[in-house]
């Protein structure tokens, strides 16, 4: 029992300590590993928040490019929105959205695109 309860804590602590939060102005990113995927959650506005945009799921992972040290990429299966979520080498966060304007309101979109830093 005790090395059931010491492998729960150990496994809850790893995970918190991965989740990662990142910020630009307006805009928040939350990635969770699982796995080799990344869950994420990106919220962001412009200016005066009267429109929004939310998007989250599980990105797979993609070869890195140039300069980047991880990349995933996300598709939602009913629309044409894809995102991709690279770390560069000097650990910001880049956010790239194609065809997501179904998720944000009208004065937000492309909102989510962007450098993001902890």
């Amino acid at each position: 029992m005790k090395k059931m309860t010491a492998a729960l804590i150990l496994m809850l602590m790893t995970t918190t300590v991965n989740a990662a939060e990142y910020v630009k102005p307006d805009a928040g990113l939350s990635l969770t590993p699982q796995g080799e995927n990344m869950a994420f959650s990106i919220n962001s506005s412009y200016g005066d928040a009267s429109g929004v945009c939310n998007l989250e799921g599980v990105a797979q992972p993609l070869p890195a490019g140039k300069g980047q040290k991880h990349r995933w990429g996300w598709k939602d299966s009913n629309s044409q929105c894809v995102a991709v979520i690279s770390e560069d080498k000097n650990g910001k966060m880049n956010v790239s959205t194609k065809g997501c304007d179904g998720y944000c309101g009208m004065n937000a979109v492309g909102s989510m695109d962007g450098l993001y830093h902890r």
